[in-house]
């Protein structure tokens, strides 16, 4: 019975120094700027309105081109 309880605390030992390397792990990434994701999104809406904007008044542009053809 005496290896089985050496197998068992080396088992128990080993679960409990990787428990403390995932929390200082965690500990670690906490400590990581979040805002670096948020900007970017914010900066890629930012982006896609612009474009849609564009989108918009590009073809606004066409129609009224469009238009004076029509009347030349």
């Amino acid at each position: 019975m005496g290896p089985n309880m050496s197998l068992y605390e080396k088992a128990r030992e080993a679960h409990y120094h990787d428990l403390q390397r995932e929390m200082a792990e965690n500990q670690r990434l906490s400590h990581l700027p979040r805002h670096r994701l948020s900007r970017s999104r914010r900066v890629a809406g930012k982006l896609g309105v612009l474009l849609l904007k564009l989108g918009a008044q590009l073809k606004q542009f066409e129609q009224s081109q469009a238009a004076l053809e029509k009347h030349v």
